[in-house]
């Protein structure tokens, strides 16, 4: 027994979402939500789990999308449902794991489960319907079935269905004529290769029918006929199962079993009010299909043209898949081109509220999604506090914000009526956030949509990339300019500032100054103290400089016992009181520490309005001339400190 809540909250499981059978399934679970006034929060991935027979890097992009079925706390959901029928296998069980955890029923759609409810269409009796259709109406005797793949469980339960009314009619059976294809059209051709060869064997050109697990599967199969100038139906009947819209809407339109996905929705939140109420129900719920008659079989004749609609709806479908196209193509160059992460944010927003069919979107990142974070199945998720970075609702921006993961919708999409999609952002394996959608499903391509969001996840780690290769050039850059000693700019950092700032006084009308200091007795030190000693004389001096620069100086150690002060908008006064300051500092310092020796500086100061660069001449000459006038004062006084060292 489930305890009442004033409103229930449902976590709904899905993959294809924008697949035909499971966009209307999907429809039927939102519309019967507004019904009942329960909340629905999908959970979707992109993984199809094939791509990565094809394509190596699929595999660590499928375990980065699959993180967004382990974000919710089921514990805190009323009901779960699970679309089993868009899931391939190699994700069922790890899903499983999920939902075994949890005292929250759980409705399986599109396959059975004794560990859950199960909704399904009565497949035996719609496909059974199907093949007597065709046995029955059109005295056909000689069939072949392609089947699905051996790893679904449904392939063997059409498989012993397709048997059993050839057996139950007198009509040859077996083995021998089932062609475990792929439940899609790239096997079609293969198949019809097989059932040639054995037509052959049998003595004769054509089988009477060819009966086949789905939709795709009879498209692919036409299509073989029409290359190997097989006419259907003329030679051949085929059929289909599944009654999706593409199958009509071919020529020859595909006659098949039409499966009440729609209706199938509703019922899953009908069945949890149900268990929410405290009824015993069935663990398997079934509904029949609908038999539709069409072209395939020759119910229809191919004379009826339905050419105008089928044009104005692929007219309007590759409209929607250019403009997708070209919103991907548009966020990758606008990212690209984006200075700093708050450009990039406000680029994603832009592109998102463009031609994606996103009546909502918000963008949560999550506490160092630029760590290249790896979740897997054995990863336990904690709450943590994710940030919207971007987003709108409707046509209205959204501010940024924080909420708890927890809660997985801010407040204000939470307490609304409407149902929200969840989907993983990720590079490959890395868990990067998610994002927060309500999609228009209809007439919009999986494929495209997914090509969107796995470029969204590689644009941020393109960011992340170029913000690392900027951080480590300006690591670089500090090493090469910087003295590993003291950290003051080194003499390459002289030649660094200089041109800057003799251009800007140049500019502005002001004196630059360049001040030249040099550590008296460096060498007595380091033979009578020790090279430590020395070493922190040299830092208590570069400690000295930086204390005493308060009005932008640029401090340097040019080399040795040598130190440089580069100052814009200076004067001989300021240059003055500069060194007035360093000498306090030092003494300070010195005192603080209670050294027993004396550490003094000599200071040489070069102040002068700059000139228009003589032709022939060149900065860095300007940079060293200002350098020797400098140096020259600096040893004046360094004569008289040993000067009066002597006295």
């Amino acid at each position: 027994m489930w305890v009442k809540n004033m409103r229930k909250k449902v976590a709904v499981f899905v993959q294809n979402m924008y697949g035909a059978m499971i966009a209307d399934t999907q429809m039927g679970l939102r519309e019967a939500a507004l019904e009942k006034g329960v909340k629905l929060i999908f959970f979707s991935s992109f993984s199809d789990g094939f791509s990565s027979q094809f394509y190596n890097q699929y595999g660590k992009y499928d375990e980065g999308d699959i993180v967004s079925f382990k974000l919710p706390d089921l514990e805190d959901f009323d009901g779960v449902v699970i679309l089993e029928s868009s899931f391939p296998p190699v994700y069922i069980k790890r899903l499983e794991k999920l939902l075994l955890a949890t005292d929250t029923p759980v409705i399986n759609l599109g396959g059975v489960n004794d560990k859950f409810y199960s909704l399904i269409t009565n497949d035996d009796n719609s496909f059974r319907a199907v093949i007597e259709h065709v046995v029955e109406e059109h005295n056909c005797k000689n069939l072949y079935h392609v089947a699905g793949s051996r790893d679904h469980d449904f392939t063997f339960d059409r498989i012993n269905v397709f048997n059993e009314v050839l057996e139950k009619h007198g009509l040859p059976n077996g083995e021998e004529r089932i062609y475990y294809g792929t439940l899609w059209r790239d096997c079609g051709g293969p198949a019809v290769d097989y059932i040639l060869e054995h037509c052959r064997k049998d003595g004769c050109e054509y089988p009477d029918a060819i009966i086949c697990a789905n939709d795709y599967t009879a498209i692919g199969v036409v299509d073989a006929c029409r290359e190997r100038g097989i006419a259907v139906p003329g030679d051949v009947i085929v059929t289909g199962y599944d009654g999706i819209e593409v199958a009509r809407m071919g020529y020859p339109s595909i006659t098949t079993s039409e499966q009440p996905f729609a209706d199938i929705g509703k019922n899953a939140i009908y069945t949890l009010e149900k268990l929410w109420n405290g009824e015993n129900l069935d663990k398997v719920i079934k509904q029949d299909g609908v038999l539709r008659t069409f072209q395939s079989c020759g119910c229809v004749p191919l004379d009826i043209n339905r050419t105008e609609e089928i044009r104005q709806l692929y007219y309007n479908r590759m409209g929607k898949m250019e403009y997708l196209a070209q919103s991907t193509t548009n966020m990758i160059l606008s990212i690209s081109n984006a200075p700093t992460l708050e450009d990039v944010y406000h680029e994603i927003e832009k592109n998102a509220m463009t031609d994606t069919g996103f009546d909502t979107f918000l963008l949560c990142l999550a506490p160092d999604w630029d760590k290249q974070r790896v979740i897997t199945d054995d990863t336990v998720m904690v709450d943590e506090e994710v940030k919207v970075v971007c987003g709108f609702i409707g046509n209205e921006s959204v501010e940024p914000q924080s909420f708890r993961m927890k809660e997985l919708l801010p407040e204000k999409l939470m307490n609304d009526p409407a149902s929200y999609y969840i989907c993983s952002i990720h590079h490959l394996q890395y868990y990067m956030g998610y994002i927060i959608i309500s999609p228009r499903l209809e007439n919009y391509n999986q494929l495209l949509a997914k090509s969107w969001l796995v470029n969204l996840g590689a644009m941020l780690e393109n960011w992340r990339i170029r913000r690392r290769l900027n951080e480590t050039v300006d690591r670089l850059e500090n090493l090469y300019n910087r003295d590993m000693l003291t950290g003051l700019y080194n003499r390459r950092g002289y030649e660094l500032f200089f041109e800057d700032i003799y251009k800007e006084c140049l500019d502005k009308g002001q004196q630059l100054a360049v001040m030249v200091i040099d550590m008296d007795n460096l060498k007595i030190v380091n033979d009578n103290y020790g090279h430590n000693e020395g070493d922190y004389s040299l830092c208590t001096i570069a400690e000295a400089m930086m204390m005493a620069a308060s009005t932008g100086e640029i401090c340097l150690r040019t080399g040795g016992d040598e130190f440089v002060v580069l100052a814009k908008d200076y004067t001989e006064e300021k240059a003055k009181d500069y060194a007035v300051r360093l000498r306090e500092n030092i003494q300070r310092r010195i005192s603080r520490d209670k050294k027993s020796y004396k550490l003094e500086v000599s200071v040489g100061a070069y102040v002068r309005l700059p000139d228009v660069i003589p032709e022939g001449s060149s900065i860095y000459d300007i940079s060293e001339e200002y350098m020797r006038h400098a140096d020259t004062e600096m040893y004046k006084e360094k004569k008289e400190h040993k000067t009066r060292a002597k006295i």
